[in-house]
């Protein structure tokens, strides 16, 4: 049986919506970010840092249980070493591939990325 014009424009529309969609997924998902601003809390006070490509820098930030070990290497940020028991900070993975935030909560340090578009 010969398939109909309604079911070729169906499956050339769904192929069509599916395809835009790809796009728009890998394009968000793999856009640069030129500079953010990152703020750190810990329990004492708050720092704020303009990131970019060419900032590189390791930064030991003081909380009650000890230093947390921060990195910053061209454009990203991640939590090296901290006190804490658990790690999860570590494991939370690089700002901005993680949505932009990263939180020691034993140590009482929290990271945050303030994209341009926020």
């Amino acid at each position: 049986m010969k398939p109909s014009w309604k079911n070729r424009f169906l499956v050339l529309l769904l192929l069509g919506i599916a395809l835009v969609g790809m796009i728009v997924f890998f394009y968000s998902r793999f856009k640069t970010i030129e500079s953010y601003q990152l703020v750190i809390k810990d329990f004492k006070n708050q720092q704020e840092i303009l990131v970019d490509n060419t900032t590189n820098s390791v930064l030991m930030i003081e909380g009650p249980l000890g230093n947390t070990e921060v990195h910053i290497h061209q454009g990203k940020v991640w939590v090296s070493s901290s006190p804490c028991l658990d790690k999860i900070c570590i494991h939370m993975g690089k700002i901005p591939d993680n949505g932009g935030f990263i939180a020691c909560l034993p140590n009482r340090v929290i990271i945050r990325a303030l994209f341009p578009d926020e």
